[in-house]
């Protein structure tokens, strides 16, 4: 029998202030049988094994210290695993080795992500039925696990225009999910596409062609607009009048229509294919322009003083279609008015400068020069043995009267004493 004192009841973690420590020192002085001391020590220590806890749950991220293995605090209990090499933002399962009155006990940690990732909404304005990638909506993305997955909630709501909340579910590597709401500004699209460039054409029967060759097609929101073509009924082998309708729809459904009108003629027995004529007329241009920085009136006026020059005069009651004209000047150098007019005009269109016939009983050239139609004919007359340029309707020959009413407003003012015929240029 005999009496604990302080130290040993420090020993087996009995304080000061505990209400057991009393007990303990009652029973001491009463002497009580060391078995019923044994019995009370004995569950002591079996109450401080019992606090430590057998499992605990961290979550990802969060501070680890060793109060969390018990339930209360322990003072002899030692804890064996370093701990504080544990990293904390990584999920995963450890056993923690603890020490208590020298036997070895264990407690599981788990280290658990179980907080959803989170984000900030990135407002939207869109077209009706056209909802951007999920990606695209959400800013500012978050989670400890670095790696976020961004969805819609089923399929979005924007089919129709008016404003509206879109949720985007944001899911991180371990299944957490969080829901951002991300309003919608939705628009209707109700203007069709814009086409340009369509006009009436005349071709020649038997020749090829290309219906969008000069067609473009804008829209207000759709990128890149496909244009289409009805042509139901038209024969390019066919003389005739045919209608042709550019079409093109856009993603809501908006739809433009183009009509033109194709003439098809009948093809005449001296008619040579345009691009067989611009290949041709390309040599000869290469010939007469020998620098890139002429002005337009330097490069016509190289061009009319090239025919005047190099096609003879040669008198014929016959009228050729421009394109056999044409190829009857730059290859035979010979011929009537009509072979100088062609022959100017192909090399005009190659040069890009625009042109049209006038027919007042002769034939010549009605050119835009610095913004304004001139009267140019290279064709050698009783009146001008060399070529004539930039003439306006009072400077032309009265033997030869033509109907202006269906030509566009010729210049009126005369530039002819700016003309330097020697140096080829205007002052």
């Amino acid at each position: 029998m005999g009496k604990y004192d302080d130290e040993e009841l420090e020993m087996y973690g009995i304080r000061k202030k505990d209400p057991r420590r009393k007990m303990l020192l009652i029973a001491g002085s009463v002497a009580l049988s060391g078995i019923f001391v044994g019995g009370i020590i004995g569950f002591i220590v079996s109450k401080q094994f019992s606090m430590i806890k057998p499992e605990v749950t961290l979550e990802t991220g969060s501070f680890l210290n060793r109060s969390m293995f018990f339930d209360e605090d322990v003072s002899f209990a030692k804890i064996l695993t370093d701990i504080s090499k544990i990293d904390t933002n990584a999920p995963g399962t450890y056993k923690i080795a603890i020490s208590l009155y020298g036997k070895r006990v264990e407690s599981i940690l788990n280290i658990e992500d179980t907080t959803p990732p989170t984000g900030s909404p990135i407002p939207q304005t869109i077209m009706a039925g056209k909802a951007p990638d999920a990606e695209e909506t959400v800013k500012d993305l978050y989670d400890l696990s670095g790696t976020v997955y961004v969805a819609y909630s089923g399929t979005p709501n924007v089919g129709k225009g008016g404003d509206t909340t879109v949720p985007v579910v944001l899911t991180d590597a371990y299944g957490n999910t969080g829901i951002v709401s991300v309003p919608f500004t939705v628009l209707e699209d109700t203007t069709p596409p814009v086409i340009s460039g369509a006009a009436d054409l005349t071709m020649v029967a038997g020749d090829p062609i290309v219906l969008l060759k000069d067609i473009t097609v804008t829209d207000d929101y759709m990128e890149n607009p496909v244009v289409e073509v009805e042509a139901e009924g038209f024969d390019s082998n066919t003389p005739g009048t045919y209608q042709v309708t550019y079409v093109s729809t856009d993603e809501s459904g908006n739809t433009a229509r183009v009509p033109i009108t194709i003439t098809v003629e009948t093809r005449p027995s001296d008619y040579v294919y345009p691009e067989t004529v611009y290949e041709r007329a390309r040599q000869i241009y290469a010939q007469i322009i020998d620098r890139d920085d002429y002005t337009d009136v330097q490069i016509a006026m190289r061009i009319f003083k090239w025919a005047n020059e190099n096609i003879k005069y040669v008198s014929s009651q016959t009228e050729m279609h421009w394109t056999g004209a044409a190829m009857q000047g730059f290859d035979q150098r010979r011929g009537e008015c009509s072979i100088f007019y062609g022959a100017c005009k192909a090399l005009l269109d190659v040069a890009g400068i625009e042109n049209m016939r006038v027919d007042g009983g002769h034939i010549w050239n009605l050119v835009k020069l610095q913004g304004q139609w001139y009267h140019c004919d290279a064709c050698p007359l009783r009146t001008h043995k060399t070529y004539w340029f930039m003439r306006t309707d009072n400077e032309l020959d009265s033997r030869f009267p033509f109907d202006g009413s269906i030509l566009p407003v010729r210049a009126s003012t005369s530039v002819q004493n700016r003309l330097d015929f020697t140096n080829l240029t205007i002052n």
